[in-house]
């Protein structure tokens, strides 16, 4: 007796997506975030992202910054986010993206945020504050947090 094998395929119609994130980021809403375990001055956290081909992170919404700051407030520690007014004193900028920080734009400056005081030029995400924005002087060494898009991978069947 001679037993044919056929194969059975079952053919799923549809898409799947899935988000792909380095090793040590973590990913959130289509990006992907590294939260450092070292400190750096703000200038050390930028040239940082940039190894691992990211950017100091850009908090574009109330839902991203819900994430990042329960995340900092999880972690503890002050983090280092990209925003800066190191050209022009209270002009704040995304370095990144040197989209400027306009009246209209999401932020979560803490409670006389930002102060200015000290020559404080880098903001952070600040415990003192609940995790708001607050600004500090760039040469603190403190935390950062990494901002990269997600690879998404579209598989078709």
């Amino acid at each position: 007796m001679l037993l044919v094998f056929i194969p059975f395929f079952l053919t799923v119609k549809g898409i799947f997506s899935a988000t792909s994130c380095p090793d040590g980021f973590e990913p959130h809403h289509g990006s992907c975030y590294f939260f450092s375990h070292d400190k750096e001055t703000w200038t050390g956290a930028y040239q940082s992202c940039k190894i691992f081909d990211a950017m100091l992170v850009e908090v574009n919404s109330a839902d991203e910054d819900a994430y990042l700051s329960s995340k900092a407030r999880t972690l503890g520690n002050y983090w280092y986010i990209g925003l800066s007014d190191k050209l022009v004193e209270g002009e704040y900028i995304w370095e990144s993206s040197l989209q400027v920080l306009t009246g209209d734009a999401f932020s979560n400056w803490g409670v006389g945020e930002p102060n200015g005081a000290g020559d404080e030029d880098c903001v952070v995400y600040a415990p003192s504050i609940n995790y708001q924005w607050g600004d500090v002087i760039c040469t603190r060494t403190e935390h950062y947090i990494c901002e990269k898009s997600a690879d998404n991978e579209q598989i078709v069947g």
